[in-house]
């Protein structure tokens, strides 16, 4: 494993590449706009890639790092403690990035939007800002995550007033 992955994310696991799935209905559920950013973020659908092209950039890597944290939080209802969970999330995830070494053929995976800029510039139809840093989600790649967890003998639910955030580093060590 990467000691930049181990550094921020203690709790990762490397896993099968195998094992992810892209499913196309996990990528529909994006189309429910639940999170609100369907169509209204670079890192979101419709924006990305077609799955048949998230499946070839997936088959360039040999390993893949799964990441996570369980955050505490009052309630289910906590939206401000999620919020702030996901902030720190987001921060591990940047930092892991700049922690690996500059010739390692990657792909850093999140949970959520990207959030790095206080305004999406594709509402506006305006480039992505930070396309070199932008983090897409594992859901919006079409990867099951509660089913990955679980294949990978990894918990998913933490118990009552909880949040578990997943991502993910695909990389070739050969670059």
């Amino acid at each position: 494993m990467l000691k930049s992955v181990e550094k921020h994310f203690p709790e990762s696991k490397e896993i099968p590449i195998d094992t992810i799935a892209i499913k196309e209905a996990v990528r529909k559920l994006c189309e429910r706009n639940a999170c609100g950013y369907y169509g209204k973020n670079w890192a979101c659908p419709p924006a990305l890639p077609a799955l048949d092209e998230m499946k070839a950039a997936f088959a360039r890597y040999q390993r893949f790092a799964l990441v996570y944290r369980v955050y505490p939080v009052k309630s289910s209802w906590d939206l401000e403690g999620m919020m702030t969970a996901i902030k720190d999330f987001g921060d591990r995830l940047a930092a892991m990035r700049d922690d690996l070494p500059p010739d390692l053929d990657h792909m850093l995976l999140g949970a959520g939007s990207c959030l790095l800029c206080p305004s999406c510039s594709y509402v506006d139809g305006e480039v992505c800002r930070r396309p070199d840093d932008m983090i897409v989600s594992l859901e919006a790649c079409g990867i099951d995550v509660i089913s990955l967890m679980k294949v990978n003998d990894l918990p998913y639910y933490a118990g009552p007033n909880t949040v578990t955030y997943i991502g993910g580093l695909a990389f070739d060590p050969k670059s």
